[in-house]
């Protein structure tokens, strides 16, 4: 088995790094902790992003565990969530979205009104 692993990550480590667009990212073996490739992979950053993945997450794991149909569930966006600064899916406050929908708010756009909407609904 060692050397099984031993030739994976030799295999990895010979492969050109992949084409990210990010400013940062970092590919690291989880087993050892090495970085295997990355670009500024030392610079602080914001967290905004990962918070909105664990939203979702979070979300789809509740849906999932009380049979939520995400597709067919509606939820009103508020005024505080339809007010909320920082990147938009553009939501006003009073619109009838499915939870489908604010999840691709959520993500594509990075949508902090869709985040603020998921959260008051199953936070």
């Amino acid at each position: 088995k060692k050397s099984k692993n031993m030739l994976v990550h030799k295999l990895l480590v010979d492969l050109a790094p992949p084409f990210v667009t990010a400013k940062s990212w970092s590919i690291f073996d989880g087993r050892t902790g090495e970085i295997l490739f990355g670009k500024c992979e030392n610079d602080r950053r914001e967290i905004a992003s990962l918070t909105k993945i664990m939203t979702a997450f979070v979300v789809i794991q509740i849906i999932r565990k009380i049979k939520l149909n995400a597709q067919k569930t509606m939820l009103q966006v508020s005024k505080n969530a339809a007010t909320m600064g920082g990147t938009s899916a553009k939501l006003k406050a009073g619109d009838v979205l499915t939870v489908w929908d604010l999840l691709h708010g959520l993500m594509l756009p990075s949508g902090n009104d869709a985040a603020i909407c998921l959260a008051e609904h199953f936070g």
